[in-house]
């Protein structure tokens, strides 16, 4: 099928549909697409990867690939499946698909309530796109109508989704701060993308991901500074820090005393308050 048009000065235009009964493991990519592309999954299962994530999807699943940015997808090897697509572009797609589960991640799970319904859509979609002869009107509203059944669920459901995603970043890192993780890591732990990951921590925790874990390493680091006898090298390391002058750095910047002078007043209002006592 050819491209009906390759301008995306146009509000939205359905460039191509398809449909394909995949091979056990078929696979396509690493690659990218110059322009939107939507799969829906018909039957069975595969998985879809981008940045480094992995999501299992199954049917009445769906997946989005935007364009320019690299992707990966392969059938299962015991239940390939069979998938449907659509080719999309145009000036008001970023507006339109604010309002999906696309706005914030590339996947779409269905719910369960309504996978036929949404199935018959894109079937429809790839019927009015055989029988346009050229025309976009039939194709465009069944494009949205498909979409419609992705829609973002209410304010309330979000914000407790952001939240979710928000606790389980947190829990990752207050798990793993000793070790040399980034940012990209935790949002590949929970499987969003890094942009959305700093918007709800924003909302949240009103600080960003990576300030969030420098404070907690801090945290820990003068809890131990205070409550042991190790080095502050070891502390530097145990706490995630990549070298001790780095350590010493951040310590002194944000706690106002470097790491020894702080260990030596924790010691003396120690042992002024046994004196005290």
């Amino acid at each position: 099928m050819n491209k009906t048009t390759d301008s995306r000065q146009v509000p939205l235009t359905v460039y191509f549909c398809g449909k394909e009964s995949c091979q056990p493991g078929h696979f396509f990519g690493p690659a990218v697409r110059p322009h939107y592309l939507l799969h829906v999954i018909l039957d069975g299962k595969g998985i879809f990867q981008k940045d480094g994530v992995s999501h299992s999807l199954k049917k009445g699943d769906a997946f989005l690939i935007p364009p320019k940015e690299s992707t990966y997808y392969q059938a299962d090897e015991d239940q390939p499946w069979c998938y449907a697509w659509v080719g999309f572009d145009g000036k008001t797609c970023p507006e339109i698909l604010d309002q999906t589960v696309f706005s914030h991640s590339f996947v779409f799970h269905n719910p369960g309530d309504n996978i036929q319904g949404l199935l018959d859509c894109m079937e429809r979609l790839l019927n009015s796109f055989q029988e346009s002869q050229g025309k976009q009107l039939g194709p465009l509203g069944n494009l949205l109508l498909l979409l419609s059944f992705m829609q973002n669920p209410s304010l309330e459901s979000t914000r407790d989704y952001s939240y979710a995603y928000c606790k389980k970043a947190r829990e990752y890192m207050e798990n793993n701060y000793s070790y040399p993780i980034r940012i990209t890591d935790v949002a590949r732990h929970v499987g969003i993308d890094r942009t959305y990951l700093y918007k709800i921590f924003m909302e949240h925790e009103k600080t960003s991901p990576k300030q969030y874990l420098l404070w907690y390493r801090l945290r820990i680091a003068a809890q131990m500074l205070c409550s042991t006898s190790y080095t502050i090298t070891e502390i530097a390391l145990s706490c995630g820090f990549k070298d001790t002058p780095s350590f010493c750095n951040y310590f002194k910047k944000h706690i106002g005393y470097t790491p020894g002078i702080f260990r030596k007043n924790c010691r003396d209002r120690s042992s002024f308050q046994k004196d005290s006592s």
